[in-house]
């Protein structure tokens, strides 16, 4: 409580001599410590003639140790033993401050994640709506104002035939459970399907204390696309080496194998003919480990003749 005209302390609590730092027992000839001393009590005066009472009124104090801090100021005039004078209850929000400098500072990062990063950037609530999104979402939706979807489902954006898939993703990350990074569609306004390679990561509300989920969204459908080309002409190049040596070995084979006699009703290589019957070596020009790996037959040796050199 104080004198209305001069502003002097006529009672004080032990709170407010506490916060203010007064002296303990002599703190009549002092005033409040306002910050802007003169100048924030004019205001205040003339604000209390246009409007009989301030409520709720942020200011700042500064104590009689140097400290300043931020209140809340509610102030109402009186009459006190025939004088007029004010009555007024100052609640130190300091940690409130810090709380709100904090929020203001994360949404600024957040806001500058917003606007530069290509990545598409999702807030989403428990219930998987969304919250908030960055502009960079427009090209992944086909919408050029992204915002307007806002408290939609983010499953209703995601290719019908993928949305088992989202779902347990986000069921894992709102829970904080390990999850893969597993790639889906997202269907576009215009009906066509664009991949992304999803991020998310549970966070809660520095207000509310409620939680959600940061989701980020990569679109990769110029990779999926490069990929699934790519396989493709892997398949067919596999394919033609698989056709060039099927015939190479046909054609070794008809090569090998095309001059045959036939011996007594038996077909067998004119080769083999000759080195048994004749004697005759004849080159064929394949190699001992090509005809292994053809399965040709070994050669059989010419049976010795009889009247030869040594027999009796």
């Amino acid at each position: 409580m104080t004198r209305r005209a001069s502003g002097e302390f006529l009672f004080a609590n032990q709170r407010a001599i506490e916060q203010l730092a007064l002296a303990p027992t002599n703190y009549h000839s002092q005033s409040v410590p306002y910050a802007h001393a003169d100048t924030d009590r004019l205001h205040l005066l003339r604000r209390l003639e246009r409007d009989g009472r301030i409520l709720n009124k942020e200011m700042e104090l500064v104590a009689f140790d140097g400290r300043r801090f931020p209140v809340l100021g509610s102030i109402v005039p009186i009459d006190f033993a025939g004088e007029e004078a004010l009555i007024g209850a100052f609640q130190d929000i300091s940690n409130l401050k810090a709380t709100e400098m904090k929020v203001r500072s994360s949404e600024s990062r957040l806001r500058a994640l917003f606007e530069t990063v290509p990545d598409g950037i999702v807030v989403l609530g428990a219930d998987g709506t969304i919250r908030q999104v960055s502009e960079s979402c427009a090209t992944l939706i086909g919408d050029t104002d992204p915002a307007r979807h806002l408290g939609h489902p983010i499953l209703d954006f995601v290719a019908e035939a993928d949305r088992p898939v989202a779902r347990e993703m986000l069921a894992k990350v709102s829970t904080g459970q390990p999850r893969e990074t597993i790639p889906y569609r997202i269907a576009r306004l215009d009906g066509t399907l664009v991949w992304v390679e999803p991020r998310g990561v549970p966070i809660l509300d520095p207000v509310t204390g409620q939680p959600m989920v940061i989701l980020v969204l990569r679109n990769i459908t110029r990779r999926r696309e490069a990929q699934e080309q790519l396989a493709a002409h892997a398949t067919k190049l596999q394919e033609a080496l698989n056709r060039i040596a099927h015939l190479q070995n046909e054609i070794v084979r008809v090569c090998a194998w095309t001059k045959q006699v036939n011996v007594d009703g038996k077909w067998i290589p004119i080769d083999h003919y000759l080195a048994k019957h004749l004697g005759l070596k004849v080159s064929h020009g394949i190699s001992g480990g090509g005809l292994a790996m053809l399965g040709a037959p070994k050669e059989e040796p010419p049976e010795p003749q009889s009247g030869a050199a040594g027999t009796p």
